[in-house]
């Protein structure tokens, strides 16, 4: 999809919250697309658990945020992860010029972006003004922000049951553009690009212990 999205558009941008699954997505989609095209791919942002795996496949990872603050890549495709780590889209005007020169030089460069980001009202209007092209995960309401083109669609997707979120599983999400139509894709879930994967919440284990054992209980129970 994203390759798609870049014959119209060149920057993409990613919403969703935390753990959704954002980033799995985008370095699926750069392994997927390597071998279709002739230009190198950078990724920023990519847990370091990763960064073997993908070097591998022919992603190339920047080390430091200096390389896209003083950005020289150029004829590339380049994948910034948390983008708001870098470049702060609600504070001062000042922040927000380096902002549009930053996206000045993607441009300038020949470059084609993604970025991505679970920062409250981070995709506002100017953002919006830069970005026209985006993928969406699942995401609060409250994230975004009002009077934006972007949140008018997510909250009209008609599929959704939530009343405080666009709730949808991992495997799933939409594209959302300034012109065309809303669509619902779906993309394999990938267990190599998933640092989260062995991430264990003991609470919930604790639970699933306590639910074994009542069940083992009525086993024994039934058998007497």
């Amino acid at each position: 999809m994203i390759e798609k999205l870049f014959k119209k558009y060149r920057t993409v941008g990613i919403v969703g919250n935390a753990g959704t699954g954002k980033s799995s997505f985008v370095l699926s989609e750069l392994i997927s697309i390597k071998g279709n095209i002739n230009i190198p791919i950078y990724v920023l942002g990519a847990e370091p658990s990763l960064h073997s795996y993908l070097e591998k496949k022919g992603i190339n990872i920047l080390k430091s945020k200096d390389d896209i603050l003083d950005l020289k890549i150029r004829d590339s495709l380049i994948y910034v992860d948390e983008f708001a780590d870098i470049f702060d889209s609600r504070t001062s005007s000042r922040e927000l010029d380096k902002i549009k020169r930053f996206f000045n030089r993607i441009d300038h460069l020949n470059d084609f972006l993604i970025v991505s980001s679970a920062v409250d009202g981070f995709y506002n209007k100017f953002m919006e003004g830069l970005i026209k092209a985006f993928i969406v995960k699942e995401v609060d309401y409250a994230m975004l922000v009002n009077g934006t083109i972007l949140k008018r669609k997510i909250m009209a997707i008609v599929e959704n049951t939530s009343d405080y979120r666009l709730d949808i599983p991992k495997g799933v999400y939409y594209v959302i553009t300034s012109n065309d139509i809303v669509d619902k894709m779906k993309f394999e879930y990938d267990k190599n690009l998933d640092s989260k994967i062995n991430n264990i919440n003991p609470f919930i284990k604790k639970d699933e212990e306590k639910n074994e054992k009542k069940v083992k209980w009525k086993i024994i129970l039934s058998n007497q």
